[in-house]
């Protein structure tokens, strides 16, 4: 990388990226060491977001039902996190207990995130009606590429053929015509499209 370019938020950004990737458990053991000098609120928040990248997600799901019993860690965004964890541990009834009372709690709180999960949770139930209108609505709001390849996916479990198919090309479609950076990131959904094309 030029000098010039190190002390750039682009240079720092590809420093972080660099180094996540030579060891990607630096960044969780430097707060893990930062929660135990000091156990706030906002520090075991930054730990549980680490836990849940590294899909440490049992570790996660303890940071945040720690948090959200805290006077000053009743954030939507906490509770959120911990229905996310349960789901990754594979509690969706959990999950979406503590998504429905969160949002009887704060009916204003809105986000692609929830609502995800909240499909998701529906979706492992065996909510399937449900579930499909749910990922059906976020793709369309947000253009999600997860909730098109879980609604084929889930389409394709219920043998709804013809347009778990349809779903799936067409998300290998977008993706083709999509920047590279997107087609990176999003290559896991990709993954999950030519596997519904490959089995139905």
């Amino acid at each position: 990388m030029l000098p010039e370019l190190l002390g750039s938020p682009r240079g720092q950004r590809t420093q972080r990226a660099v180094a996540q990737r030579v060891n990607p458990e630096k960044t969780y053991r430097v707060l893990r060491d930062r929660l135990i000098d000091a156990d706030t609120v906002a520090n075991r928040a930054r730990l549980a977001e680490e836990c849940a990248a590294l899909a440490k997600w049992q570790e996660a799901w303890e940071q945040y039902d720690e948090i959200v019993r805290r006077p000053n860690g009743d954030e939507p965004v906490f509770h959120l996190g911990l229905a996310e964890a349960d789901l990754e541990l594979g509690r969706p009834d959990a999950a979406l207990a503590g998504l429905e009372a969160l949002k009887a709690r704060e009916p204003d709180f809105a986000s692609a995130r929830g609502h995800m999960a909240y499909a998701r949770a529906l979706a492992a139930l065996g909510r399937t009606d449900e579930a499909l209108d749910a990922f059906e609505a976020i793709s369309q709001h947000h253009h999600s590429y997860e909730a098109r390849a879980r609604l084929a996916a889930l389409m394709a479990d219920t043998g709804r053929i013809e347009e778990d198919r349809r779903t799936a090309q067409e998300i290998l479609d977008r993706l083709r015509r999509a920047p590279a950076h997107v087609r990176k990131i999003q290559a896991g959904w990709g993954r999950v499209a030519e596997e519904v094309l490959r089995r139905t």
